[in-house]
């Protein structure tokens, strides 16, 4: 080690500051900041980088060759960074990871017996619940002095372990992710177990920090990476790009919706009508070219993997349902972005639609698009108050069906009007949440949480209604409705035509006819989309997640699905993400907290209504 390395490394211990060296011929060294662990991976094939990706994410490394031993260079690094972290917290944890040969079918953890029982038993039940799942995997733990490969000699001695504070342990991971014989590598298969591997990795070091060395340590997503590489940023950017080319929403919905409506009375609501769409502004094959040379694998973090390649997945979906607009296969594509219904989510809808019978608003004055736009306006602007950088725009406009939030914008039908009793109500659905969680996730680093990140419209329209519910505005023919949504996405994938969906909505359920046209238009807008049954779904969903404890505020970081709330936690703990700079207007008035107090405490669909 020259005198140059050695001191790079004590500055970057000394300051706490990022470390990144590379060794000429012996491989490279990532300290991202102070912590008391180090991983060894010592390369037996220089030229072979997917393997280096098990230890490529995380925060705290060194890579080198075979040759490095006890009497190497590579060991008096590895001594001065443990002799240093171990001084300053009493103890660091050193785990050499190696690949088993090709006939080895389990992870052998080789440790001393009395030290650390405790960090040795979690890395142990987490590859043992890994194992579980994969066929013919073990794992057992070896008690031995020989923390290394065998066919290598010992990176760290022993008693050179004991010399700078540090515990060694060794890790032998079985091969089951490649085939020698048919040199065909299994690119899933390791993705999945790279991402465990991770958790399981900062889990068992998560628990000899907190109970081996005297650093402070909260939860063991703290151990991931705080720095970015240059390569996320592409990819996001990349992403980003690409979904700016479209405004799917705009795209799938009928531009003469209120002509068709009027053709279908005029035949006495016995024709399938005939929906015209907006001209697609891309052409959908050079589109999906370009989303797939985006390099997601170039990323090494594997949260941030899982998240880019996940939205890459949803785009492909959405591209393709544009390419499919007003054919058959439409409707199927619509299933693989959205699902299709339950059993128990239709028996729900069916019971809702029985139990609630529909309201009569004759006595309500009924608010006009634009009355409702300006009181929109008015709550944009208390938002900018907060947070000045929030320029939404609310738009009344002749060819939209309702109300529909675009990239943070508001679009309003020029013919829609709703009972004044629910003008609040709406007015937080699309702004204190749509329009809200856009801009929060546009003060990320990350332009996708602005977007949505995969999956993320069944919580949002979820939070939505539930909004609605919190500002005391949920009434029966809004469940109603959402259920009507659900009934008429049964109808759509079960075969029925607009016309046997509509009486369906009308004979059997009481639906009035506006209402039950609305809902079987946007059902069967482009050959059929089941978009419409993820707010019954996602206020379901969300209901049994705050019922479980689950908070809401975290929720508004950005367009999230429910699958994504522990990987936004972890990246706040790993200072990535930044503090929501706005919280809706609803979640600050006290009778809407005592609501929600109601419902974490159990309350039942029908009981929000009255």
């Amino acid at each position: 080690m020259n005198e140059k390395t050695k001191e790079s490394i004590q500055k970057a211990l000394k300051t706490g500051k990022s470390l990144n060296l590379n060794l000429e011929q012996f491989g490279k060294v990532k300290i991202e900041r102070r912590l008391p662990f180090l991983l060894v991976y010592r390369n037996p094939e220089p030229d072979n980088k997917k393997i280096l990706r098990l230890v490529l994410g995380e925060s705290s490394y060194i890579i080198t060759n075979i040759e490095q031993t006890a009497n190497g260079k590579i060991a008096d690094i590895i001594k001065l960074i443990s002799k240093t972290l171990s001084e300053e917290y009493r103890a660091v944890m050193i785990i050499e990871i190696w690949i088993g040969s090709p006939e080895c079918n389990t992870f052998k953890i080789k440790t001393s017996k009395e030290k650390a029982p405790a960090t040795v038993e979690t890395l142990y039940e987490g590859l043992v619940d890994f194992c579980s799942h994969q066929h013919e995997l073990k794992t057992e733990i070896e008690y031995t002095p020989h923390r290394h490969p065998d066919n290598l000699d010992p990176i760290l001695t022993l008693d050179q372990c004991q010399e700078v504070g540090a515990y060694l342990v060794g890790l032998e991971i079985p091969p089951f992710f490649k085939d020698e014989e048919k040199d065909e590598f299994y690119y899933m298969v390791f993705r999945d177990f790279k991402s465990q591997f991770s958790k399981i990795l900062r889990k068992s070091i998560y628990e000899f920090i907190r109970v081996q060395t005297t650093f402070d340590i909260r939860n063991y997503q703290v151990l991931g990476s705080t720095t970015i590489s240059p390569s996320v940023w592409d990819v996001d950017k990349q992403l980003f790009k690409i979904q700016e080319n479209f405004q799917f929403l705009l795209l799938i919905s009928p531009i003469n919706t209120m002509e068709a409506k009027a053709e279908f009375i005029d035949h006495n609501f016995r024709i399938n009508p005939k929906f015209l769409y907006r001209l697609l502004p891309i052409d959908p094959d050079q589109l999906k070219e370009e989303l797939f040379k985006i390099n997601i694998r170039s990323i090494e973090d594997p949260t941030l993997a899982f998240l880019f390649s996940d939205k890459r997945e949803e785009l492909e979906k959405q591209i393709t349902m544009l390419k499919e607009r007003g054919t058959s296969n439409f409707m199927f594509s619509s299933i693989r972005l959205y699902s299709s219904v339950d059993k128990d989510l239709y028996e729900t809808a069916r019971y809702l639609l029985k139990e609630i019978p529909p309201e009569d608003f004759s006595n309500s004055r009924w608010v006009e698009a634009e009355e409702l736009a300006e009181r929109c306006r008015e709550e944009v602007k208390y938002y900018q108050k907060e947070y000045p950088k929030l320029d939404a725009k609310v738009e009344v406009k002749n060819d939209i069906v309702g109300m529909l939030v675009s990239k943070g914008q508001l679009y309003i039908g020029k013919s829609f009007k709703v009972p004044e009793e629910r003008v609040e109500a709406l007015v937080h659905h699309e702004i204190g949440t749509h329009v809200l969680t856009f801009y929060n996730g546009l003060a990320q680093p990350f332009k996708q949480l602005s977007i949505g990140f995969a999956d993320y419209e069944e919580l949002q329209e979820g939070i939505a209604v539930l909004a609605e519910y919190l500002v005391g505005g949920l009434t029966g023919d809004r469940l109603r409705l959402l259920a009507a949504r659900v009934v008429a996405g049964h109808c759509l994938t079960e075969g029925s035509t607009f016309e046997e969906t509509f009486l369906e909505l009308t004979e059997h359920y009481n639906l009035d006819r506006e209402s039950a046209f609305q809902v079987t238009a946007r059902i069967h807008q482009g050959g059929g989309c089941t978009k419409d049954i993820i707010y019954l779904r996602g206020l379901i969903k969300l209901i049994d997640y705050l019922k479980e404890g689950g908070e809401l505020e975290p929720l508004f970081i950005g367009k999230i699905a429910l699958k994504h709330i522990p990987l936004m936690e972890e990246l706040r703990m790993r200072d990535i993400l930044k503090p929501a700079p706005m919280t809706p207007r609803f979640l600050l008035n006290e009778k809407s907290l005592e609501r929600l107090e109601k419902v974490k405490e159990g309350l039942s669909l029908i009981d929000m209504i009255k």
